[in-house]
């Protein structure tokens, strides 16, 4: 099953979505390319519609609580929300 990664590009801090054997990303926000690796992945998710669905989901938390970014302890919180989901629909 492929797996996508959750990032968010170091130049614009939009959310994307890579495929995880991916190794450079160009933002499709604002262009800039960047190094997979050295980017901090928020979440990893088997489908591109769930990496779709989640950032939109990430995007509107943020925004609705007027904040910049995740604690790590919400990043935490969100991987164990999705990891909970995910079993559910594998059963």
């Amino acid at each position: 099953m492929p797996m996508y990664l959750i990032l968010r590009c170091p130049g614009c801090r939009a959310f994307s979505y890579v495929d995880r054997f991916q190794k450079w990303k160009l933002c499709p926000a604002c262009g800039h390319a960047f190094e997979v690796a050295k980017v901090p992945a928020y979440l990893e998710v088997g489908d591109y519609h769930d990496a779709e669905h989640i950032i939109r989901q990430m995007e509107k938390h943020l925004h609705t609580h007027k904040k910049k970014d995740f604690t790590p302890e919400e990043a935490a919180e969100l991987r164990h929300h999705y990891a909970e989901w995910f079993r559910k629909k594998c059963n």
